[in-house]
């Protein structure tokens, strides 16, 4: 089961409007596309008159927890808020728990991500005034007809996706463990790292433990996660990333050496079961120059077209350490030529060619260093 992610939240109206809205329209919480429990109706005078308190009251409630959001009272305000929705909830089991938490959080002024799906969603709840100062993430489910929340790892990254899996049978549990699985990003100065993180629960249990985290070692670093269906129809992982390469300054923005690594997931979690480079003009020069720092000149002779070009590179001493290697700004990753620096002095431009799915370094030459 794969979930479906959010986009980013919609401006929304404030405090001290949204509550004089819900407090004196009779009918201001339908308007608002859910902010509510149920639809309130025209009360009389002298007639029973709970539907309106109870409409009044839980606008009130509302906006004492906008306040709390307001005042960076993430603490306090992320349990109430989740107390909020998961009381909608379950006043609505006909809908999916993921579309009906994102309107409820969106229509009551909420600021959040929501992923998952039918009967499984995860939030990740932080201020609107300060939406990169913190966050409290949530997970959210129906156990029966009881809605259940808790809040769970994850604090201070984005929240991208959400899905759902079941372990294999076990001699204590026939049904096997429930497991589920949310998609992270941390920023970083070098960019966006991924982060996975599953949670398993008996069939009978009431909580969710942490069963296994992926980070950058073992996700490659810095770049993209998804969930993927796998040929048998089971639920996968599927991470395009890239590491920084030692004896090169590399932007965000510049080419990388990309890996694709591929898992699959069983009871024991996430295992990986292939990794491929991404073959490219860029990972041919850095593959030729650590070729040439250590004197393999066998490797080196596979990444040119011409063994002539070896003997040019080690007249220009490229094995050898003499500053970092970068290539030059704008440069798209899958150009045939290349300009690279090296040190504060050097420059040289570089051709390539591909044949058969691989790349080889078919001139170079040193060139001016008037882009930088």
């Amino acid at each position: 089961m794969s979930a479906r992610p959010v986009g980013s939240p919609v401006a929304r109206p404030r405090v001290a409007l949204l509550v004089a809205l819900l407090a004196t329209q009779a009918l201001g919480l339908v308007a608002l596309g859910g902010c509510g429990r149920k639809p309130p109706r025209f009360v009389p005078p002298g007639a029973d008159s709970s539907l309106a308190v109870m409409s009044d009251s839980f606008a009130v409630l509302v906006g004492n927890v906008l306040e709390q959001w307001e005042s960076q009272d993430g603490a306090g305000a992320a349990p109430a808020t989740a107390r909020l929705v998961a009381d909608d909830l379950r006043r609505h089991p006909d809908r999916r728990l993921a579309d009906r938490a994102r309107t409820f959080l969106d229509s009551c002024g909420f600021s959040g991500e929501v992923v998952g799906s039918i009967d499984i969603a995860a939030m990740n709840l932080f201020a609107r005034s300060d939406p990169a100062g913190g966050s409290w993430p949530y997970l959210m489910w129906r156990d029966g007809e009881v809605v259940r929340n808790q809040p769970i790892e994850g604090s201070g990254m984005r929240l991208l996706d959400l899905a759902a899996g079941t372990g294999s049978a076990s001699a204590d549990d026939a049904a096997g463990p429930l497991q589920v699985s949310a998609i992270y990003a941390r920023a970083s100065n070098r960019g966006q790292q991924p982060v996975v993180i599953v949670w398993r629960r008996p069939p009978s249990g009431k909580r969710w433990t942490v069963a296994q985290t992926l980070g950058p070692d073992s996700l490659g670093g810095v770049g993209v996660v998804e969930f993927i269906v796998q040929p048998d129809g089971r639920t996968g992982l599927e991470a395009r990333t890239y590491r920084t390469t030692t004896g090169f300054d590399e932007c965000p923005t510049c080419p990388h050496i990309h890996r694709t690594s591929r898992f699959e997931w069983s009871a024991d979690g996430f295992r990986r079961i292939s990794e491929e480079v991404a073959p490219s003009p860029y990972l041919a020069f850095v593959q030729f120059i650590a070729a040439l720092s250590v004197n393999d000149r066998e490797q080196a002779q596979r990444l040119v077209s011409d063994p002539v070009l070896i003997d040019t590179a080690e007249q220009y001493e490229w094995g050898r350490s003499k500053g970092l290697w970068r290539v030059a700004p704008g440069t798209e990753e899958s150009a045939s030529e290349m300009t690279f620096f090296r040190g504060r002095r050097e420059a040289y431009k570089v051709r390539f060619a591909s044949r058969d799915g691989r790349w080889t370094i078919t001139d170079f030459q040193p060139t001016q260093r008037s882009v930088e």
